[in-house]
């Protein structure tokens, strides 16, 4: 399940940041616009990450995950359709306030589903391969760009979204308000256990 959603958040989550500019650029704003309406969408950046605080311990990890990938489909998308400077700023902000939400949820949940011992080889391995895919994502993504436009691109983005939405709705346990000794049992299907160890019934 993490390897599968490392590979394809990485397209949603970082070929914003990265291809924006580009983006901009190829629809035909020079560098000084450019630059200006990326950093007024990169207030979402911070505001999204406080924003995720409340959120994380309200909404189940899981849900919060799927939920911010989805509002990073579509509002990618409408930021590849804007042609006037306010949708591309309106846009940009709300892709970025719900892709630091994304992040902040998804780090949160890797951390909570594997046991102690192994919570570092486990998440670190993973995330191993995001960072390879981020390397490999201007190689898939620009020619599309390029040749396509960025309403095409960011349908590609709105896609690896839908299939990171399926991997952790489907795939993932719940974690919010579950200890992680319960959260290791649902895997085997084992009773949970009490925090005093004790064996307790379902």
């Amino acid at each position: 399940m993490l390897y599968i959603f490392q590979i394809f958040q990485t397209i949603g989550y970082y070929g914003f940041g990265t291809l924006s500019p580009l983006v901009l650029a190829q629809k035909g704003y020079n560098i000084s616009h450019s630059l200006e309406y990326i950093a007024l969408s990169f207030i979402g950046y911070p505001l999204g990450a406080l924003l995720s605080v409340p959120l994380i311990e309200k909404i189940d990890r899981k849900w919060l995950v799927s939920a911010s990938a989805f509002g990073m489909g579509v509002f990618g998308i409408l930021f590849g359709m804007g042609t006037i400077a306010s949708m591309i700023i309106v846009f940009g902000f709300i892709y970025t306030l719900c892709s630091n939400i994304f992040s902040n949820a998804f780090h949160v949940l890797q951390a909570e589903i594997f046991p102690t011992e192994i919570r570092a080889t486990a998440t670190g391995a993973a995330y191993s391969v995001s960072r390879l895919m981020s390397g490999l994502m201007p190689f898939i993504l620009l020619p599309v760009l390029e040749h396509q436009g960025a309403t095409t691109m960011f349908a590609i983005v709105a896609l690896a979204m839908i299939i990171v939405i399926l991997d952790i709705s489907l795939l993932a346990p719940r974690t919010t308000g579950r200890s992680l000794e319960h959260i290791e049992n649902a895997y085997d299907d084992a009773p949970p256990i009490r925090a005093d160890g004790v064996e307790a019934t379902k």
